[in-house]
């Protein structure tokens, strides 16, 4: 019974809350308190104190005033039959905890105890039969009636009081009513808790009548009670039997018979002398460990004050937790109502986001594809042999067309940046060609703002170098068009120069310096704000969109740099950027000279794939320009059946077709022909390109209007495979 007490407390530990218990624990542990009651009977007095102690202290941690009450009656019955007055401490406090629950039925047992407990230790009957008429009262008023057996018993017995030698006819009369009543309650019941006093109320029964002269009732209740006890196995019962009946016997002057009771008497004595022999050490036992373990017991009494100080404080914790759980329960809900609304409000602007990139990817391609044949075109013819006026209308043209795609890219690389997906790519490209690119196609600007341009250039520099190119390139482009937006009958300067070399990378300062109208210190600091703009004192000037500054900006963080701005009123302004560029490690390859890249492709088959003529047209003038022989088809079915049929070295294909789209094209010809170089040619935004390319195996991509050099490069590198796409 200790091992599983033992283990009930450490399942007890386990716990997360001080007052939550487990029905089947406590369970458990009634049925451990049952055990104390059976050692006290038993004698076992030690073991009942030590197990109902361990209860208090574990009950301490888990309240149960039920569980407490029954333990603080089980050691006051151990106690009680260790003649200690703690037993009236204990049975007092279970009386008080019955109370307090209201709980009638356990509440008589307390009250019956107490009388008991007078009764043997204070010898104070009147305050006995108190307790026991109480005990009486509560049973009949709850309808508890078995429970009177024992408290009527008891008042009984305290009615014919062997130890008085009374022979008071009327107290003997009472208590043959109480134990004549008792007796009938006794046979509605077979509960084993009633069988002693069973045999007790026959033998009580059989003295009663005695002293009241009626003995055949005498001699057949003093039978009942023999046979009885003797069919039960108590033989404390028979002692009482032999004992009283010689006692009846001597003051009717049988001594005979006196005699005879007094022998079986002694017999009986001998046969239970064995079992008090052990009682007495067990007893023994019993008053020495209350001894040795009372400074313990001390502890444990502060220790419980400490305790339900504790509690108490655990109490107000437990209020304000709960005070506090409500008012985050509150707070959980307005979050998931909030949750759900931002829910809501993300989807819709997810799919706002949505409507919104797929209008920027079909803009982006719908204004590309003219642009691409305006440019282009105004490029082929510029290199014909035309006069002088046709010359100015075609560079005005070329010049118009650049400017407007220099816008769509501003717009573009705005919608990427506020939707968070530019990136920064490296390729290889040179960085002298790109900027005299550059100035080329801002000619006819410079020229009608009548500004000289002059460009300084470190000779030092690579050839080649490794870095976003495109994105480069907008920055430069932004940044000259402002200076010639502001200048007029001026000067621009352009200075690139190496400011520091590692094994790696070369770090390159960048700077565009005009003496154009400048700009006033107080709006320096806005003129990067997207669609601030300052308007120039220029009738040549056009007005601008107020991005290009803000891209640039933009553009440079993401390349972890930063644009500096120096300007001063009517005297100018200096824009100034630093970059990290990497060495290419491809120098020796095509890539290292545009003039060597055009040798390797000329000769070329390329087949175009294109829905609209006129970009077929120029396309195809293109590549007429560089010696490279081409064919040009409408439709993704009908490349996918040349392709079966003749040999080209490279597919030039247009990704936005109706019916066949360039991917799907691409996906059925890589079927059969794994090979062959196919490089997206292309008016959509490159985000949506780069996001599908490599998925479908296609090898590059160029974006229409494109440059000549950035054209031959991917063709170049798709054909020889020199290039992974980064």
């Amino acid at each position: 019974m200790k091992y599983l007490l033992c283990g009930l407390l450490f399942f007890s530990c386990m716990q997360s809350s001080i007052f939550a218990q487990d029905q089947k624990e406590l369970d458990s542990l009634f049925e451990v308190v049952r055990g104390v009651y059976e050692f006290s009977h038993q004698n076992k007095l030690a073991e009942a104190i030590k197990i109902g102690s361990e209860i208090l202290e574990y009950e301490k941690k888990n309240r149960n005033d039920s569980l407490r009450a029954r333990t603080y009656n089980a050691l006051g019955v151990s106690y009680t039959t260790l003649k200690s007055p703690k037993g009236l401490e204990f049975f007092l406090k279970s009386k008080e905890v019955y109370e307090k629950l209201k709980d009638t039925f356990h509440l008589i047992s307390s009250y019956n105890n107490l009388g008991v407990y007078h009764k043997l230790m204070i010898m104070d009957f009147e305050k006995s039969n108190d307790y026991f008429n109480k005990a009486i009262e509560i049973a009949n008023a709850a309808k508890h009636y078995k429970e009177t057996i024992h408290p009527n018993f008891n008042l009984a017995d305290n009615l014919i009081n062997r130890k008085k030698n009374h022979n008071n006819i009327e107290d003997y009369e009472k208590a043959i009513i109480y134990l004549t009543s008792t007796l009938k309650l006794l046979d509605t019941t077979t509960e084993k808790k009633f069988n002693r006093v069973k045999a007790d109320i026959y033998e009580s029964l059989g003295y009663a009548y005695s002293k009241v002269d009626k003995y055949e009732l005498a001699n057949r209740y003093f039978e009942k009670a023999f046979e009885y006890s003797k069919s039960k196995g108590y033989l404390e019962v028979i002692a009482y039997l032999y004992e009283d009946r010689a006692v009846l016997f001597g003051e009717q002057g049988k001594y005979e018979a006196q005699t005879k009771m007094l022998e079986h008497l002694i017999a009986t004595k001998d046969s239970i002398y064995e079992t008090e022999k052990f009682d007495m050490i067990k007893k023994f036992e019993s008053e020495y460990f209350i001894k040795e373990n009372e400074e313990k017991l001390k502890f444990i009494k502060k220790e419980k004050v400490i305790q339900e100080a504790t509690i108490e404080k655990a109490k107000i914790y437990n209020i304000i937790l709960g005070v506090f759980s409500i008012v985050l329960f509150l707070s959980v809900c307005s979050i998931f109502k909030k949750n759900n609304e931002l829910k809501q409000a993300k989807d819709k602007a997810e799919s706002l986001s949505k409507v919104k990139s797929d209008f920027y990817s079909e803009i982006s391609h719908e204004l590309r594809t003219p642009l691409y044949a305006v440019i282009e075109l105004s490029n082929l013819l510029l290199k014909e042999n035309i006069n002088v006026r046709h010359k100015e209308y075609l560079e005005s043209l070329r010049f118009s067309g650049n400017h407007l795609m220099a816008l769509i890219n501003n717009v573009l690389q705005l919608n990427k940046m506020e939707s968070g997906k530019m990136k920064i790519q490296k390729m290889d490209f040179d960085l002298e060609y790109l900027i005299n690119s550059i100035i080329e196609s801002l000619e006819y600007a410079i020229n009608d703002s009548n500004n000289k341009i002059n460009l300084e250039y470190d000779r030092s520099l690579p050839k080649v170098v490794v870095g976003d190119s495109l994105k480069l390139s907008q920055v430069l482009i932004n940044l000259i068009s402002n200076a010639i937006k502001f200048t007029n009958n001026g000067h621009i300067d352009i200075l690139i120069k190496k400011m520091a070399e590692t094994k790696e990378s070369i770090t390159v300062y960048f700077k565009v310096k005009d003496d154009g109208l400048g700009i006033s210190k107080e709006k320096q600091t806005r003129i990067f704000e997207d669609f601030y703009q300052e308007h120039a004192k220029n009738d040549k000037s056009y007005k601008g969109t107020g991005l290009g500054l803000s891209i640039v900006r933009r553009i440079l963080i993401a390349m972890n740099s930063m644009i500096r701005v120096k300007s001063k009123e009517n005297e100018g302004t200096a824009f100034s950027f630093e970059l990290i560029l990497w060495k290419s490690q491809k120098i020796d390859m095509p890539v290292a000279s545009y003039a060597y890249q055009i040798e390797h492709i000329r000769g070329s088959n390329i087949l175009i794939v294109d829905d609209n003529k006129i970009n077929q047209l120029v396309t195809k003038k293109v590549l007429d320009g560089l010696g490279v022989k081409s064919k040009a088809i409408d439709s993704g079915k009908k490349a996918i059946e040349i392709i079966k049929n003749e040999t080209f070295d490279c597919i030039l294909m247009d990704l936005h077709m109706p019916e066949l789209d360039g991917y799907e094209t691409t996906k059925i010809i890589r079927r059969f022909n794994k090979d062959i170089a196919i490089v997206a040619l292309t008016a959509a935004s490159s985000d949506e390109v780069e996001a599908k390319i490599i998925n479908y195996d296609i090898d590059g991509y160029v974006l229409k209007p494109f440059r000549i050099a950035e054209f031959v490069e991917v063709v170049n590198n798709a054909i020889y495979k020199t290039v992974e796409i980064v």
